[in-house]
Formats: C-alpha cells, structure tokens, sequence
C-alpha cells in the first residue's frame, strides 16, 4: 500500500464518519452479519465505494462540460451570429473532483486505487451477465400489443372528412 492509498482510505472513512441519519436496525444487523461471515467484502465493498465516488463527480463534470457546449451552441446566434455580437463563449466550467483526487489515480498498477477499477468492473459485468441470462431464461411475454384499428371505409375521422376518402 501506498501512501496515497492510505491517505485516500483514512480521508474516505472520515468522510463516511460523518454521515447522519437513520439507519434501518434490521438493514444494519444483517449487513454485519454478513461482513462478519464474508470478511474480504470489506475491502471490496470499501473499494467500489471510492471509486463510484470518483466516477460520479467525473459524471457530473461530463453532464456540465455537456451542457456549457451546448448553451455555447445555441448562444451562436444562427449563420450571422458572430457578426452581431453573437459567437462569444464562456469559459468552460471548472471540474470538481472527490476529494482526495489525483490524475491518473485508478491506472497505477496493482494497490488500493489501481485494482478498484478491476472490483468495479467485474462486478458491473457480473450484475451485466445476470441481467441477460435472468431475461434468457424468463417466459417469453404472453400477447404481443395488438395494432392500431384503422378506421373503416364510410366513417368520419373527426374532422368531418370519410376516412376511406384518400382523394384530398
């Protein structure tokens, strides 16, 4: 372990630490018991935890990156849009980062940081494949939705026109 991996685990249990709120009694009992009798989940469960709090602020940097372009867009004004003042942009958003970033945190080999990306990975997989074999082996669905009636020949369509009329 690294220095930086241990800092990054003390700072994200002080962070964990500090969380207030109600916890379901029989939530918690069963979530012991079963860290109690899988204890290597624990740093498994730890390591996804860090990384998927990495990953969502990357997400919402991403989502404000996204829309900045495409306010950026629409404040172009059109074809002439830059001849009447149109065409100025606004500075990029600045991305914010959890806390305890660094570049290229998740790509150091082997350690804390550099397998979470590997636990977050093959578990996504894992919940991946359960996913399509669960909707392989499920029945197939009874009745399929039946087509939209088509009005008969002879009958208003509401508009005061026959609808078997094609000639308008």
């Amino acid at each position: 372990m690294t220095p930086e991996d241990r800092d990054a685990i003390v700072g994200f249990f002080d962070r964990l630490r500090s969380l207030q709120g109600e916890r379901d009694p029989e939530a918690e009992r069963l979530i012991h018991e079963l860290m109690e009798r899988h204890p290597q989940t624990k740093y498994y469960v730890t390591q996804m935890a860090f990384f998927l709090e990495h990953a969502q602020a990357e997400a919402q940097n991403r989502i404000r990156e996204l829309e900045h372009a495409l306010e950026q867009q629409r404040a172009g004004g059109g074809l002439f849009g830059g001849l009447f003042g149109g065409g100025r942009t606004a500075p990029p958003p600045t991305p914010t980062h959890a806390p305890g970033y660094r570049p290229g945190m998740f790509q150091q080999p082997g350690g804390f940081l550099g397998g979470a990306a590997g636990t977050v990975t093959a578990l996504a997989g894992g919940f991946l494949l359960g996913s399509l074999l669960g909707s392989l082996l499920a029945p197939p669905a009874e009745a399929a939705v039946p087509p939209a009636e088509q009005p008969d020949a002879g009958e208003e369509d509401g508009f005061g026109m026959d609808a078997g009329d094609e000639s308008w």
